[in-house]
């Protein structure tokens, strides 16, 4: 259980498959002795599963005892029944010894308050009062961006990741001969205080007021947080694979994809006074960021299961659906190969996962090629 006061999870119960009263054979006669068709893949629900000591309890219920005694948390809260507010986090594997583990990975949900029902008539004070979940407290999203900018293809991801639905805005015509003086209007300034040629702006209402959410990272940030109970998850809860996570998107934000961009090439081809010398920094740039990630990815999923086989998922850091990391890598596989940057050489481990990215649906409707100010 997490508590909504505390990043700190406390685990209350372990349990294991073989407290189980009935063995699988004999559950999956059970099901299908009235004729129920079950067929191979079918997927078996065994329902709560509790051992004899307290700690094997696999239920609220048992383990307070039908609320008859505290169950302890580590940030000192006790809790007999959940609260509002608290994150309920399950972890399940199968596991021989000397042998990889088989599993579903975490399974995580947080309990937000009641909604009134309608036949309800509270007084208009208790209304107002009444905590709005995220989806009512956040409305009307729209997306500032530019269909070949990096950043906003890694929004429209999280975006897409999250089921949130949202608008598309260049706000002005921006391409990559914009004017200075269009950069710098307070037209173009109120929506893009950096007044980039190709920027990531997030627009939202939170009640009655305007947001506008710059930067892509912490647009994604702020995404995770206030939808942390909707859609897929980019940021994994597990420490150790967040910080991977975070590790590959942090050399692609700070080496590879700031270094590429047109304004550094063209600062770089007016210090040298050749623009040759840009373009040559952009492509060393990119191979070594790249070189980087494809390092930490390959080590990941060189580990094994004893057999050979490798025991990480299909996707960068392992994991058995996209993360962060794939969707900062994406548009960077995508780009760079405009530069000429050999990719099955620099990294072949990166091109294989990104065979992935294609037939997944956070991805499709996401590519440069998809959006309505692409350039067919």
């Amino acid at each position: 259980i997490q508590p909504s006061s505390t990043s700190a999870s406390t685990q209350i119960c372990t349990s294991n498959l073989k407290h189980m009263y009935w063995s699988s054979a004999q559950q999956l006669v059970h099901h299908s002795v009235t004729g129920c068709p079950m067929n191979a893949g079918d997927l078996l629900a065994s329902g709560t599963i509790s051992g004899k000591d307290q700690h094997n309890f696999g239920s609220m219920l048992e383990l307070s005892w039908k609320g008859s005694r505290e169950v302890k948390l580590e940030s000192g809260e006790v809790r007999k029944f959940l609260k509002d507010g608290d994150a309920v986090i399950m972890k399940g594997w199968c596991q021989r010894e000397g042998s990889g583990r088989i599993g579903f990975g975490q399974c995580s949900a947080r309990i937000l308050p009641a909604i009134p029902f309608p036949y309800d008539s509270p007084k208009e004070k208790e209304v107002e009062s009444t905590p709005k979940q995220p989806g009512e407290r956040y409305t009307n999203f729209k997306l500032y961006g530019c269909w070949w900018s990096s950043c906003s293809w890694t929004v429209r991801i999280a975006l897409a990741a999250k089921g949130i639905p949202s608008e598309y805005d260049t706000h002005i015509p921006i391409n990559i001969n914009l004017d200075e003086k269009a950069l710098t209007s307070d037209e173009h300034s109120s929506i893009n205080p950096m007044q980039q040629q190709a920027p990531t702006v997030l627009e939202f209402m939170d009640g009655g007021n305007v947001v506008r959410i710059s930067q892509s990272l912490a647009i994604i940030e702020f995404l995770e947080t206030a939808f942390d109970h909707r859609g897929g998850r980019l940021l994994p809860l597990d420490p150790v694979a967040r910080a991977k996570v975070k590790e590959i998107v942090e050399v692609i934000n700070s080496v590879t994809q700031q270094l590429q961009n047109s304004s550094v090439i063209g600062m770089a081809d007016s210090i040298s006074g050749k623009e040759v010398l840009g373009n040559e920094f952009r492509k060393q740039a990119i191979m070594s960021g790249l070189s980087s990630v494809e390092k930490i990815v390959a080590t990941i999923h060189s580990i094994s299961n004893g057999k050979g086989a490798s025991v990480a998922g299909p996707f960068a850091t392992g994991s058995f659906g996209p993360t962060l990391a794939d969707a900062c890598l994406a548009p960077q596989l995508y780009i760079v190969r405009r530069f000429g940057v050999d990719l099955e050489g620099v990294c072949p481990t990166l091109v294989e996962i990104e065979k992935k990215y294609n037939d997944h649906p956070w991805f499709q409707n996401a590519q440069t090629e998809a959006q309505p100010d692409a350039v067919k």
